[in-house]
């Protein structure tokens, strides 16, 4: 993970970038259940919009389903769509699994935000009226990235039920934005660009909905899950968890020491958390990655998705 503020731009930038094919802004024509099949290779895709009760997600499915295995449901962090776990999705499903990604509610080609600001709550909702009117193979294993760890935790609360198993990668920890807060200097007129890119994404960016494409008011979000974690006993209980931790950040010019050595240090105890609420967790430090593990080390996350389907 990135120090928080540069974390922001690449979420605002991709946001940005695929705002103008969200809900009905979109160009594209809409889509019904489909298959094809990708010129030289045996596997299948199929893809529908999914009406969840007047809205509509995108959801977009690799293989075919296996007798006596769970879907792999995977959930991108903010912004990116779908197409940000194709590579991994198509090799796990040449090896006959079968995995499913969606477009969350103002992502991609879903639906456009309505009501504003939203909660994991509310992505929780649509989760779940996805899976009923997907008829996804359940419980699923749940793949969750980012910002994606924040429905993903929401659902083993809500419903532990559905889920068979959780690969967090590189997950947004809710009690680092507060542990920065706390360890930012004083501002002053001539603070580095640095610092003050890193003050305004915690200060602002957290509490402002309009800058990320669900528009979450995220401060909130992460409120949410600090009380799902309080909660008393382990909440992914008897659930294998696997959690992939990308290298430590390295110190960026302009921070404080003392904020550095904050990020880094909440980072893995919120990591460290995670991991503990079950009573199976692993935490896999993973090497030679940045932020999207799925993306420098497809590998690493295949073997972990597959550790926990053979748990």
């Amino acid at each position: 993970m990135t120090h928080l503020a540069s974390l922001a731009v690449a979420i605002a930038a991709t946001a940005f970038l695929a705002s103008g094919c969200t809900g009905s802004e979109s160009d594209d024509p809409p889509r019904s259940s489909s298959e094809s099949r990708t010129a030289g290779a045996t596997t299948v895709e199929t893809e529908e919009d999914v009406d969840i009760g007047g809205r509509e997600l995108y959801l977009r499915c690799w293989g075919e389903r296996v007798p006596d295995e769970p879907t792999i449901l995977l959930l991108a962090g903010s912004g990116p769509t779908t197409s940000s776990w194709e590579p991994l999705a198509v090799d796990l499903a040449s090896d006959r699994h079968h995995l499913c990604a969606y477009d969350r509610l103002g992502v991609g080609r879903s639906a456009a935000v309505l009501k504003a600001p939203r909660a994991t709550k509310d992505q929780v909702d649509d989760l779940i009226a996805l899976l009923d009117a997907a008829a996804l193979q359940e419980p699923v294993v749940v793949v969750a990235h980012s910002l994606g760890s924040l429905p993903a935790v929401g659902l083993v609360d809500r419903a532990p039920e559905r889920v068979a198993g959780v690969v967090l990668v590189d997950p947004w920890s809710p009690r680092v934005s507060a542990a920065g807060r706390a360890a930012l200097p004083p501002e002053k007129p001539d603070e580095s660009p640095e610092l003050a890119a890193e003050r305004d994404f915690l200060n602002d960016y957290l509490y402002d909905p309009a800058q990320n494409p669900e528009h979450l008011l995220l401060a909130d979000n992460e409120e949410e899950e600090k009380t799902m974690l309080d909660e008393p006993g382990p909440i992914f209980g008897d659930l294998p968890v696997v959690l992939l931790q990308a290298p430590e950040l390295p110190y960026l010019p302009g921070l404080t020491h003392r904020y550095h050595e904050a990020n880094v240090a909440s980072i893995a105890e919120g990591n460290e958390e995670l991991v503990a609420e079950s009573r199976r967790g692993t935490l896999i430090k993973v090497e030679d990655t940045g932020h999207n593990i799925h993306d420098d080390q497809p590998q690493v996350v295949m073997d972990a998705i597959l550790d926990v389907i053979a748990r």
